[in-house]
């Protein structure tokens, strides 16, 4: 891919960038009388959780110059994200 593809970062004119999906879930364990769980019958496993709240997320590009970061949302039913959005979130023109 040539540069005059790339995005550029307004702030640094960087051209290397990570897109990032970041998210905050909250990990529930029912405690019963077999404690320590429903789904933790022997010994308390961290991933044998019983219901899994998403509670925020943030997708972004972030120059890795800088530090800069332009929201930038992706999803998996897309068509995908290609140059042409990226350079759109680092213009402000999501």
């Amino acid at each position: 891919m040539s540069d005059s593809k790339l995005p550029v970062c307004p702030v640094c004119n960087g051209k290397n960038f990570t897109l990032k999906y970041e998210a905050v879930y909250v990990y529930s364990y029912t405690i019963d009388s077999n404690a320590p769980g429903l789904k933790n019958d022997e010994e308390f496993l961290p991933f044998l959780f019983d219901a899994r709240d998403q509670k925020e997320t943030q997708q972004y590009l972030e120059c890795l110059a800088c530090g800069a970061k332009y929201p930038c949302y992706f999803n998996q039913w897309n068509n995908g994200i290609g140059v042409k959005e990226l350079k759109n979130a680092v213009n402000n023109k999501v």
